[in-house]
């Protein structure tokens, strides 16, 4: 039993680890097709490790950037038929669905600062994924930065995430220009 604890306190570390490398890894990359490649690799390996550690905010989120990713990468880079692609959107929808449910009525049952506050980042993420300004959208992910540091406290890996994202988005806020559409254009390939 205690063997098995251990193991599982191991499979964390490395999954809270390879989380921080598949981080920086996806911003690096310079094309989408390589970015969407490693995002499945960083979601798979986040929506382990968010399980694991039971943060159900960041499954969902890891969920839907999977889901999202999953939908960009058939319709852009294959031939897959339309309905074929409504229907697999339609069940990520309902899945990802059934798990805000189960995560809500946890956090009901057993409000935490902790968790309201990962249930808040979440928030700012999605927002910020629909801004159509990349201005907007970094401010808010700087924001997310600073709300998931106090949601996620305690955990070095979520703690260096953070602050990467704090420090990208402080560094792309106040070194670049931000809304041009030349630098949206390129932003977006």
């Amino acid at each position: 039993m205690l063997r098995d604890i251990a193991v599982i306190d191991l499979l964390k570390d490395i999954l809270g680890w390879t989380s921080v490398v598949f981080y920086i890894l996806i911003t690096i990359f310079n094309t989408m097709k390589v970015t969407r490649y490693a995002a499945f690799a960083s979601a798979t390996n986040d929506t382990i490790w968010s399980i694991l550690m039971g943060w159900w905010p960041k499954v969902i989120l890891n969920l839907s950037v999977t889901a999202i990713n999953l939908y960009r990468y058939f319709k852009d880079f294959t031939q897959t038929a339309k309905i074929v692609i409504q229907m697999l959107a339609a069940v990520m929808v309902i899945a990802i669905s059934y798990i805000v449910y189960i995560a809500i009525n946890a956090f009901i049952a057993e409000p935490t600062l902790a968790v309201g506050l990962q249930f808040v980042d979440l928030g700012v993420i999605v927002i910020a994924l629909y801004m159509t300004e990349l201005k907007k959208y970094r401010i808010l992910m700087l924001l997310s930065g600073f709300v998931g540091m106090v949601g996620y406290f305690g955990n070095p890996q979520m703690m260096v995430i953070k602050a990467l994202v704090i420090v990208i988005m402080s560094y792309k806020l106040f070194t670049t220009r931000n809304d041009t559409p030349e630098q949206q254009a390129a932003e977006n390939k």
